[in-house]
């Protein structure tokens, strides 16, 4: 009797064991497939947010101005840096760190390089002397667009419009020469509010220009008319103040998708 009563306990025993160990895998496995499958939703996770990053920059590339997009394009796919000149006087300096700023917010810092010719008083017979590689060194040899705005204000009663139509052009066809794929844009100068015969020598430029098929950043739609003016411009009647620069960026941020 007592080894009846020996062997029922072991066999219960055995099974304890072999029940426990059933159950004690049976939830490891649980807890494995679990793990597996967080891990495999954490890596979807990160791998959508790296695809929504790529699209969206793709997606502002795309708005960008064709000669400019497919320049940008190239530098995206070949981890490089798309190099803008701006070229002009009065204004260029602070339009550059407007235009740096807003690209680096939509792009990220280092995809776009802004470089500076600031002309200063050099009115368009002396620019037309210069070679397009020493307007725009700073960009190390590369440029895949130039932003120049026409000297007027520094022609004044010193070279006529005529003049500053033919240089403009000139200009437009070095760079083209220079640099075949680059972008090439033309700023207007802004309207004064105090000298209305230069605002028709913009308006005599911006129509010529636009004959001659050249791109032109219209912001002076966007430019308020009559003594309006004299509330974006500083003292000489022209220079732009703060609220004429946020015109400007206001325009180029609309038209190429920066916002």
């Amino acid at each position: 009797m007592k080894k009846f009563w020996l062997i029922v306990v072991i066999l219960l025993c055995f099974a304890s064991i072999v029940g426990g160990k059933v159950y004690w895998n049976h939830k490891l496995n649980q807890v494995r497939a679990a793990a597996s499958l967080k891990a495999q939703g954490d890596l979807s996770g990160i791998n959508e947010s790296s695809d929504t990053s790529q699209n969206a920059i793709e997606k502002k590339i795309a708005k960008l101005p064709i000669t400019l997009r497919n320049a940008a394009t190239d530098a995206y796919k070949k981890s490089g840096q798309v190099q803008i000149s701006l070229i002009g006087s009065d204004n260029v300096q602070a339009l550059a760190l407007l235009l740096q700023n807003q690209l680096d917010q939509a792009y990220g810092e280092s995809f776009f390089k802004i470089t500076v010719q600031d002309l200063g008083k050099t009115n368009s017979l002396a620019l037309n002397q210069a070679k397009v590689e020493n307007l725009i060194q700073n960009a190390n040899g590369k440029s895949d667009a130039v932003i120049f705005t026409p000297l007027l204000y520094n022609d004044d009663r010193q070279v006529r419009t005529e003049d500053t139509e033919t240089v403009t052009t000139l200009l437009e066809e070095k760079v083209r020469i220079k640099y075949p794929k680059a972008a090439f844009f033309v700023s207007l100068p802004n309207y004064s509010s105090n000298q209305p015969y230069m605002n028709d020598r913009i308006d005599e430029l911006n129509a010529y220009l636009k004959k001659q098929k050249i791109t032109v950043l219209d912001y002076l739609s966007n430019w308020p008319k009559g003594s309006k003016r004299a509330d974006l411009v500083g003292e000489d009647g022209h220079t732009m103040n703060n609220d004429g620069r946020q015109v400007w960026i206001n325009y180029i941020s609309k038209q190429w998708g920066l916002n």
